[in-house]
């Protein structure tokens, strides 16, 4: 069954009016058409929507049963034409970009999520959470997936991705014969958190926590950012301990994997599992599109992600 939404919204002018002329007036058509339009919508439908008395107009229980998804249904053409008129405004893309240090199996379906988006949009990725925080708030992109270490109030977010920490270490080192490991038991060790570095205020957060803990002894692997097979190298022949997320099927996952490294995870209880969520300028909410709203579609595009 096909509906027309013009017919649609003269329903709900109709509804909201209780009176054929004062309907029409507001439509800016005579009475006539819009009763004809009404009982072709009823025809279509299979049953009045009005009962029609000489000095008063009601609904039906079919009418009331069908406003509610009416207003709704017309809510959503309208939101339709805010994001084609906006789209159409500027001809540029909603551009989205992402820190590089997101376990890799995510952004591969970001990137497909945003592919399927129903306006154009562009994926990068980004560099650093601080870059594409900075990215986010000059303008150069209207969405983010960054980590969620401290709120920042320049920028609004939705988690999308909660991912168990983890340990990296070689295959026979005393912590690889367990699945899982308490945070302090990593005390007496040389830990690594150079993944955290491009980001200043995340590897200082992530510093704190770990004092907390009484893990003080943080040790440099690698000289510039990057280098991830540098710091694989670096924990296999120094024996260091590398803090990661537990995502296994990601690049870094596979490349602390047997037969030379171990991923083992952390205990929740004393280490909160880090987020990861689909950022927007807080001044740059308003859209069209809105970025909560292709935030949200994301989400639902990706579904519930929790490793670990």
């Amino acid at each position: 069954m096909e509906i027309d939404f013009t017919r649609l919204k003269y329903f709900v002018a109709v509804a909201d009016e209780l009176h054929f002329k004062r309907a029409a007036d507001r439509l800016r058509i005579t009475p006539p058409p819009l009763s004809k339009q009404i009982k072709l919508l009823e025809r279509e439908l299979g049953g009045p929507l009005f009962e029609r008395h000489y000095h008063e107009v009601r609904l039906t229980p079919l009418g009331q049963a069908l406003l509610g998804p009416a207003r709704a249904i017309l809510r959503q053409v309208e939101g339709l034409r805010d994001i084609a008129a906006g789209v159409l405004e500027d001809g540029t893309p909603i551009r989205i970009g992402a820190t590089a240090y997101a376990p890799s199996d995510l952004l591969e379906d970001l990137e497909t999520a945003v592919g399927g988006l129903a306006v154009p949009a562009t994926f990068e990725v980004a560099g650093s959470a601080a870059e594409v925080t900075a990215k986010l708030v000059s303008g150069h992109l209207e969405l983010g997936l960054i980590h969620l270490a401290v709120e920042d109030p320049r920028l609004r977010a939705r988690t999308v991705a909660e991912y168990q920490g983890a340990i990296a270490v070689r295959a026979d080192d005393p912590l690889a014969c367990r699945d899982l490991v308490h945070i302090e038991e990593l005390r007496d060790r040389e830990v690594v958190i150079d993944f955290a570095r491009p980001n200043p205020l995340i590897l200082a957060t992530l510093t704190r926590r770990l004092a907390k803990r009484g893990i003080r002894t943080i040790v440099r692997a690698v000289s510039g950012r990057g280098g991830e097979l540098e710091m694989a190298a670096q924990v296999f022949n120094r024996r260091l301990v590398a803090l990661v997320t537990y995502a296994p099927a990601s690049f870094i996952g596979r490349m602390f994997s047997p037969p030379e490294f171990k991923l083992v995870r952390i205990d929740e209880d004393g280490w909160e599992p880090s987020r990861l969520a689909l950022a927007w300028a807080a001044d740059r909410a308003a859209g069209p599109p809105r970025p909560a709203d292709l935030a949200e579609e994301l989400s639902e595009k990706l579904g519930p992600i929790r490793r670990g």
